[in-house]
């Protein structure tokens, strides 16, 4: 009887209590190029009713980096100055035991992520286009990215493939200006979509006109592939009776 007594008082201890507990919640970019302003954010962390107040927050951006006390902002720029995958780590601690949770993100080169046009593109249309820069970035290589997808499973929507049948790389592109004119434009047309706050607002007009510049220049008559990527010209697809899908 004694022993049941003892495990209920535990239970309903246990219960008053509650369960003490820090939830790290991070954002970052899954792929960033070198050099590049990136932001590791853990603003969205959060802790139990329960649990004592936070006194410290921490992130190490990559392995044997050292930890940096973020505590103010919760937040980490960083700028990786080697190519792979990096693994940083967001320590937070309360009045106990610090709790960690690590995040991936890989680094790569220039030429690895062989974008299709750069921010100098942009900015001879745009003058003052760094005035929509995300929070944690310092340039849009990130729309660059995205824009380089889209053209990508546009291809592949086209059916275009490399010599094994599989989807198209950015590496298979032999002369990465033959669609600068698109990713520049497509570029273009996200950042503005993303600043977009009414349908009928400037900024609308803008991403409108963008895609439409981006659609006349995805009907180029050719484009070359280097699909074995031997750096020479395997291939010359025609684009001319196709059209960009918008997303």
């Amino acid at each position: 009887m004694a022993y049941i007594h003892a495990v209920k008082k535990h239970i309903k201890a246990r219960n008053t209590l509650g369960v003490r507990m820090i939830f790290i919640q991070s954002k970052s970019e899954e792929k960033v190029q070198v050099d590049d302003k990136t932001r590791i954010d853990a603003n969205g962390t959060f802790i139990s009713p329960d649990e004592a107040a936070i006194t410290l927050v921490e992130i190490e951006p990559e392995a044997s980096a050292g930890f940096i006390d973020v505590t103010s902002i919760k937040y980490l720029d960083w700028s990786y100055t080697s190519n792979g995958v990096k693994v940083a780590t967001i320590r937070v601690t309360t009045d106990g035991s610090p709790v960690a949770k690590q995040v991936s993100l890989t680094a790569l080169s220039v030429a690895d992520d062989k974008l299709f046009s750069n921010d100098k593109d942009i900015a001879s249309h745009e003058v003052d286009i760094y005035r929509f820069l995300r929070p944690g970035r310092a340039s849009f290589l990130d729309f660059h990215r995205v824009a380089q997808k889209m053209i990508l499973d546009d291809l592949d929507q086209r059916g275009l493939t490399d010599n094994s049948g599989n989807k198209l790389v950015a590496a298979d592109i032999f002369d990465v200006e033959e669609i600068g004119e698109w990713s520049k434009y497509l570029t273009l047309y996200l950042i503005f979509t993303s600043v977009q706050s009414e349908v009928d607002d400037v900024y609308s007009a803008k991403a409108k006109g963008y895609m439409d510049m981006a659609l006349k220049n995805s009907s180029r008559a050719t484009i070359r592939l280097d699909t074995n990527q031997d750096g020479a010209v395997d291939s010359r697809p025609d684009l001319h009776t196709t059209r960009l899908v918008r997303r």
